[in-house]
């Protein structure tokens, strides 16, 4: 009998199966890591970052993002130093061997919780963006049933890897745009709106403003869940960093533009201040509408971030229910998402849940506090183990 058949007794044959631990079959390699984290990365800081960060920083809202990657980078080489020790575990198994069984699993069901709940307000987000731009009449629970179609299929189809391949594709295409863009705006630019610098914020506005930012590059704390996955996490820190990076670096130069084309009081409150930017392209009246095109490789990078959670919440709850195959839980994951995107907007506002529960509560929380925790347990466990070994 081959490995990964099983005998069927009923038809005197074998039928497929998955092996015990079907991570070892799985597998993405760092460098699939690198463009799947900045093509999530890219796709919401840049539309969703900079306008908050105009606002309580201004025209020093560049370096506020600047500030943010360095936070960005901290907290993630924190998340790659619990990874890399607890290579073979995701967060669900590797919180109850540190913290131990009760407290463990109470931070992995914390976790999960949160995974669903940004998932959903993510997919809120996209829906009413394409129904503002694109379909005025279409309702969003026809636009949110695609890309919830759309991500349960990639994860049946081939889980984590084919997202992983998918964004080879997705991520280069989305940095090229996004590079093209900046080139044909800079006729448009107005360098004096960039001054004065420092002189009008200082320095408690400046960092006020990069936690917007660095919020949301702490979504690289979903590696916690993804390293059994990957080929030689030894080898991981690299490509994961720069995956912190790059990301930094677009928002940066986003922010410059921006404020170089409406100034601060403008661009403080434009909900899609870089489409805004790209709609506002026209050279020579022979190349403008590049909305159009941008929208179209952004949608690109919001299916990679919501297939990701996706696949994170399902996997996450059957570890959690102690569900073997983890495919059945896909189909309850995408319906609780869908359902919670559809909460009316004047009861969550659009971006409520990033200033008011994102930033106050998930940031200091989830993604600095606890990886903190269990880095420092995994530290400490480590040099028991040393000390019992000698």
């Amino acid at each position: 009998m081959r490995e990964g058949q099983i005998e069927n007794s009923e038809h005197g044959g074998y039928r497929k199966a998955y092996p015990r631990d079907w991570r070892t079959k799985v597998k993405i390699t760092p460098w699939q890591l690198f463009w799947t984290l900045t093509t999530l990365e890219i796709s919401m800081s840049i539309w969703l970052t900079v306008s908050p960060t105009i606002e309580t920083s201004r025209q020093d809202a560049w370096i506020s993002l600047a500030v943010a990657g360095v936070i960005g980078f901290v907290v993630t080489l924190i998340y790659v130093q619990v990874c890399q020790r607890n290579a073979s575990q995701t967060l669900v198994e590797f919180a109850q061997t540190l913290l131990g069984k009760w407290v463990g699993k109470l931070i992995a069901v914390l976790y999960i919780l949160m995974w669903f709940t940004v998932s959903a307000d993510i997919l809120r987000i996209f829906s009413l963006f394409i129904k503002q731009f694109l379909f005025h009449d279409t309702p969003i629970w026809v636009i949110a049933i695609l890309m919830v179609a759309a991500m349960v299929y990639i994860n049946y189809a081939g889980s984590i890897e084919a997202i992983a391949r998918f964004s080879e594709m997705a991520g280069p295409l989305l940095l090229v745009g996004i590079i093209i863009t900046f080139g044909l705006n800079v006729p448009n630019l107005r360098p004096s709106l960039l001054l004065p610098i420092y002189a009008d914020s200082g320095a408690i506005a400046i960092l006020k403003g990069s936690f917007v930012n660095a919020s949301f590059l702490g979504e690289s704390m979903m590696i916690m869940m993804l390293v059994p996955f990957i080929t030689n996490s030894q080898k991981m820190l690299k490509p994961t960093l720069l995956a912190i990076c790059v990301p930094s670096l677009i928002a940066v130069f986003t922010a410059i533009f921006v404020i170089m084309t409406f100034g601060t009081n403008v661009g403080s409150t434009l909900i899609f201040p870089y489409f805004s930017m790209v709609r506002f392209i026209n050279y020579l009246e022979f190349i403008q509408n590049m909305d159009v095109w941008i929208m179209f490789i952004w949608i690109f990078g919001v299916f990679v971030k919501l297939a990701i959670y996706l696949f994170i919440n399902s996997f996450g709850t059957a570890q959690l229910l102690g569900i073997k195959n983890w495919r059945a839980v896909i189909g309850f994951a995408a319906a609780v998402i869908f359902t919670m995107s559809l909460v009316p907007a004047n009861i969550i506002g659009l971006l409520d849940y990033a200033k008011f529960v994102w930033i106050i509560y998930i940031f200091p929380i989830f993604i600095v506090g606890l990886p903190i925790i269990l880095w420092l347990v995994s530290l400490l466990r480590g040099q028991k183990r040393e000390a019992n070994l000698i």
